[in-house]
């Protein structure tokens, strides 16, 4: 068994993106091949099916971030820490992204509340949205 968590964003963020959180995010979206970087991967995923890939585009209001990724669960602190300083700098509140456990069917919504990443539950409210990486270790990703 693989802890593989399928992972997207469509995520606006607003002008005042720091440079070099900015830096950061497009140094993540660069592929390399000697390097695994959290949102390089491009072409067919291995276990979620479809194809993986990543955009940071310039808008007029701010930066539009568009990733898919198939992520190990071993990825997820680096993935948490990154999602946070994003999650300040967010053109708006609520929903941003998916993140599903490859074994499962229906993914959690990734949210922003009040400056910070949180995930929501399928069929919870939003009063019911967890810190991001609350309960995602252990042996099934849930």
């Amino acid at each position: 068994m693989s802890d593989l968590f399928d992972f997207e964003l469509a995520w606006d963020l607003d002008d005042a993106l720091p440079d070099d959180l900015l830096a950061e995010l497009r140094w993540q979206l660069e592929p390399d091949p000697g390097e695994e970087r959290l949102l390089s991967q491009r072409g067919p995923a291995w276990r979620i099916g479809g194809t993986l890939h990543g955009a940071l585009v310039r808008t007029r209001r701010g930066w539009s971030l568009t990733v898919r990724q198939e992520l190990h669960a071993e990825c997820l602190d680096d993935l948490a820490e990154l999602l946070a300083r994003l999650a300040a700098h967010s053109g708006a509140e609520g929903p941003v992204g998916r993140l599903r456990f490859y074994e499962d069917e229906v993914p959690d919504l990734l949210v922003v509340r009040a400056g910070a990443m949180a995930r929501q539950a399928p069929g919870a409210t939003a009063r019911e949205a967890v810190p991001f990486l609350d309960g995602l270790t252990g042996d099934n990703g849930a």
